[in-house]
Parts: structure tokens; C-alpha cells; sequence
């Protein structure tokens, strides 16, 4: 009987060993993450893993586990900018409370509450670093203010509770929320969580907008201008300790209204600004989208040359791209430019810190893993890179995609390649070969035509065979849809501009020094104001790191 009740101890350890749910996870581990090695053995005691947000393991105290007492518990990062005394007044569009989901855990009878808080603050640090692999979003664990289970505030400097963390976690009360630091902690790290835009480029914005109090975001469409400077606006207020509403929140689209009517709303503005005695209280911050539709920008923002300047609204621009007056309003309007370009942070690396947020939250969602979808979500970035490669080449930068169309990408494998398909051929193809013969025309031919759908069908994540599916197939771009191979051989310049180019192309140095050129030349055919060539030095800097 005792080698029989040995025999039976044995196996049944030897088949727990071979349940713990880390070990499929660790095999499916994407190869952009597997050289991470920091605390493997401790994060394996308390079943994390920086692959496994999805923790199913038991919190273990004691040196052994109460499974089947354990409660599932999910975790969320709560993101609440408003102060709390302003959040029962209507918000704009997008401060409401938000919540990020960035684990699930297994909470036991025997979890104590420092093990608890390890165990919190570790899943937030690998959370972030998924996110945000190079970087961490310039994160940690201490951007953790505090958690809430149940109605208990759990903090650094708070006492322990009454009961055990599972005394708390009672009927469908199965949420832990993560507050981060804030605008009370006199910190950015909760708007850094949000925006998912690196701490340092957050921390310049706003110091930038604090010091000159007027800044615009300039760049390509869909690069998340107007989302950033609704954010701004929102942190500005809430540092003011003011509630953010409509009024306080002025936004003028200028779609929707003529420059007649902003250059009035302006200098009704700056007149409230100058009186001494005027009972209207005056917005905190004024965004004005779209100003790339105003002819010029001077003769809008005049109003403003001779109101007190600190009594004026901060003002937040957006525009699809630089404009001739840009000398002018900085030298006499104070203006700063944020350049938000495709190939620069925060643009560059925000579509894969989005995707990889959202691919975090269906695995916790569905509790599964697909190492398909991760290979698909880790494509995506390479291809909307390459096309703006492909456009830089035969156009210019001011033409490039910006992310926001590739942010929609379906989180399952079958929907994400049909979504793909229809985003290709419907709405890619014909931008790319429009944004081509516009490029020919402008600066002729520079070089070599490669059809990015090569690339593209190189590279394809999905199952090759799923290219014929439904009929269903990527068009591909030919240089006579463009009007390529005939534009070549009736201009002879160009075909040498080609082989100058292809000489340089070893010199980094002579390649910045043409694409400066080749800027100079397109602005200054766009306008004859004699101060378009003349820019500042910031934005000379800026557009040395472009060109590099």
C-alpha cells in the first residue's frame, strides 16, 4: 500500500508540473521579445510573464495555493483627468472616465496584501513595456498612485486593511482599478498612459505651451493633430484646477466656419482681453483646427498683436502642413511649431503602440493567444512604413499616410486580412497612384519604380493561399498607370537627375542637402512671398532631423 500511495504521489506531481498555463505562452513569445531576461525567475514564482497579461495562476502564499478557492480578478488602468469635484459636470467628447485593461489575475483566501501590491505594480511594468518595447512610454511601476478593490483605496502609504485582499472581491465585484499619477500628483504620467505618446515628447509639448502659450501642430493628415491638442487642452485645465467644459474649451473647425468669421471671433477675444471691465469670462484654451485652410495666417491672428498677452486664452492650431506666414507668426505672434511627422516620434512609433494595446486587451478579453494575430499586428507598421517610403521616394513627405487609417484593424486573423484587402484596393492603391503623378509632375522622375505590393505579397502574414479567397486579390501599382515609363523618356533631365541620385545615394549628407532643396523649390512655387524661403531656426532643426 505505501509504494502504491508513493506511485500515486508521484504522478500526481509530476502532472501538476505540466499545468502551469506559462509554459504554452513562453513558446509563442514574438521574436521582438525574446531577448528580455530581467527578474525571469521571480516573475515565473508569481506566474507572470511580459507575454502573459492573461494570469490565470494563483497568487501563492505560504508555499502553497488555494486554487480552488481563487477568484479571477481583472485589472484595469482608470483614467480620469478631471479632477473629482468637476466630474459630475458634462465633459467634452472624450474626457469621460476611461478604463485600459492590462491583466486578469488569480486572487486566493491566502493572498496577503504587500504580494498584492508586487504583484499589481510588476503586471503595470510589463504592461507598458509590451506597449511600448523600446521605451516604456517612459513609464513604471511608481506611476502607480493607487488601486481600488472593492471600496477599499489601497496605497504606498496607506495601512493595511481590516481583511485579505479576497474579503473585498465578494459577489460580481471582480475589477481592481489602477489610478496613475496625475495632474494632483503635478505629473503627466496619466495623460503619457492615455495618449500613448512618449513621456519626454509630452513633457515638451506642454512646456511649450506653458512658456509661449500659443503653439500649432503642422503635418500630414491623419497624424492625430486634433486628438493631441484636445488632450493638451484637457491637461492645461485640469493643472488650472478648472472643470473642462465647452466654454472653457473653445474649438473653432475651421471646415465649418469662414476666415471672416475667425478673424472676428479673434479679435472679439482680444478686445475682452484689453478691457478692464468686462463681466464675460473668457475661454482657457481656444483650438483652432484645420487652419490650412486660411489663406493667410497674419492677417487672421493681428487681433491678437496688441491684447495682454497673459491674459489671453492658451491657443492650440492644427494645419496639414507649413504655410509661408510661419516666419511671421512666430516673430510677431509668439507662435511655437510642433512638427508632427510621420517619420519622427511620437507619429513614428504610435500605430504599433495602439495595436499592440489593443492586441493586448483582445488576449485578456478572449484569454487566448494567436501567434498569427501578433505576427499580423507586428506587420502592419512595417507596410504603412514602407508606403511612406515609396512616397517619400517619388513625391514628397508632405504627402505620407498617417496612421489613422490603419488604426481600425480588426483583432482576429480572418478580419484583419478582409479588412486589409478592402483598405488596399479601395482606399491605399488610389491614394498612392495620385500621390505618384502629382510627385512626377512636380519634381520628375527620382527613382527606380518598385511596386510596393511586392513587398507587401513578400512579406503577406496571412496564409498565401487566402490571396485567391473570395476572388479577393491585391491590385498592384504599374508605372504606366501613373504615366511613369512615358514621363521618363520625353524628359532627358530627368533620367539624369536619376543617376545623379543613384551616385549619392551612399552620402547621407548630399541626400539631406537635395531633399532641403527640393522643399525650397516646392514652397517657393507655391507662393511668392518673399519670406517663404526664410524659416526659423526651430524649424530649420526640425527639418534637418526630417531629411536625416
Amino acid at each position: 500500500e505505501i509504494e502504491a500511495l508513493k506511485a500515486e504521489n508521484d504522478r500526481l506531481k509530476s502532472s501538476g508540473n505540466a499545468t502551469p498555463t506559462a509554459t504554452p505562452v513562453k513558446a509563442a513569445r514574438p521574436p521582438s521579445e525574446t531577448s528580455s531576461t530581467s527578474s525571469s525567475s521571480s516573475r515565473q514564482s508569481l506566474g507572470l510573464s511580459l507575454n502573459n497579461l492573461n494570469i490565470t495562476d494563483t497568487i501563492m502564499s505560504g508555499g502553497f495555493s488555494v486554487c480552488s478557492a481563487s477568484n479571477k480578478i481583472t485589472i484595469l488602468v482608470s483614467l480620469v483627468l478631471i479632477p473629482a469635484a468637476f466630474i459630475h459636470l458634462a465633459p467634452l467628447q472624450g474626457t469621460d472616465d476611461q478604463a485600459h485593461l492590462i491583466g486578469s489575475i488569480g486572487v486566493s483566501g491566502k493572498t496577503k496584501w504587500d504580494v498584492l501590491d508586487g504583484v499589481i505594480r510588476r503586471l503595470f511594468k510589463e504592461y507598458v513595456f509590451r506597449v511600448d518595447p523600446h521605451t516604456s512610454l517612459g513609464l513604471s511601476s511608481d506611476s502607480i498612485v493607487s488601486y481600488r478593490i472593492g471600496e477599499v483605496v489601497r496605497s504606498h502609504a496607506s495601512e493595511v486593511p481590516e481583511l485579505l485582499p479576497c474579503g473585498y472581491l465578494v459577489g460580481d465585484n471582480n475589477v481592481i482599478k489602477v489610478n496613475l499619477k496625475g495632474v494632483k500628483e503635478n505629473s503627466i504620467d496619466s495623460l503619457v498612459f492615455d495618449t500613448l505618446i512618449p513621456k519626454p515628447v509630452v513633457q515638451r509639448y506642454l512646456n511649450l505651451l506653458m512658456e509661449h502659450r500659443r503653439i500649432i501642430l503642422s503635418g500630414p493628415s491623419g497624424t492625430g493633430k486634433s486628438f493631441l491638442a484636445a488632450k493638451l487642452a484637457e491637461y492645461i485645465i485640469s493643472q488650472m484646477g478648472r472643470p473642462v467644459t465647452e466654454h472653457n474649451v473653445a474649438s473653432f473647425n475651421v471646415d465649418q466656419n469662414s476666415s471672416k468669421d475667425l478673424r472676428q471671433y479673434l479679435s472679439n477675444l482680444a478686445e475682452q482681453c484689453n478691457s478692464e471691465e468686462t463681466d464675460t469670462e473668457l475661454p482657457t484654451v481656444v483650438i483652432l483646427d484645420n487652419l490650412h485652410h486660411i489663406g493667410s495666417l497674419s492677417d487672421i491672428f493681428n487681433g491678437f498683436l496688441n491684447c495682454k498677452y497673459y491674459k489671453c486664452p492658451y491657443v492650440i492650431g492644427t494645419m496639414n502642413q507649413g504655410v509661408s506666414s510661419s516666419p511671421n507668426l512666430e516673430l510677431h505672434h509668439n507662435f511655437r511649431w510642433v512638427l508632427c511627422t510621420n517619420h519622427t516620434e511620437p507619429v513614428r512609433g504610435f500605430l504599433g503602440r495602439f495595436l499592440r494595446r489593443k492586441l493586448i486587451e483582445t488576449e485578456i478579453d478572449k484569454s487566448m493567444r494567436s501567434n498569427d494575430l501578433i505576427k499580423i499586428i507586428d506587420w502592419i507598421p512595417k507596410t504603412w512604413q514602407h508606403l511612406n517610403g515609396f512616397l517619400e521616394a517619388h513625391s514628397s513627405s508632405d504627402v505620407t499616410i498617417g496612421p489613422r487609417l490603419f488604426l481600425s484593424c480588426p483583432m482576429d486573423v480572418e478580419g484583419s486580412r478582409v479588412w486589409f484587402t478592402d483598405l488596399w484596393n479601395y482606399s491605399l492603391v488610389p491614394y498612392l497612384l495620385e500621390a505618384v503623378r502629382e510627385g512626377l509632375q512636380l519634381y520628375g522622375k527620382r527613382a527606380t519604380w518598385e511596386d510596393p505590393s511586392k513587398w507587401v505579397n513578400d512579406t503577406y502574414p496571412w496564409n498565401a493561399a487566402s490571396l485567391q479567397v473570395d476572388g479577393q486579390s491585391l491590385l498592384q501599382l504599374r508605372p504606366e498607370d501613373v504615366g511613369y515609363d512615358g514621363y521618363s523618356s520625353s524628359k532627358e533631365g530627368a533620367s539624369s537627375k536619376q543617376v545623379s541620385q543613384s551616385d549619392t545615394e551612399g552620402d547621407p549628407l548630399m541626400n539631406m542637402l537635395l531633399r532641403l532643396q527640393e522643399a525650397a523649390n516646392y514652397s517657393s512655387t507655391q507662393s511668392c512671398d518673399s519670406d517663404s524661403t526664410s524659416h526659423h531656426d526651430d524649424q530649420l532643426d526640425s527639418s534637418l532631423e526630417s531629411a536625416l
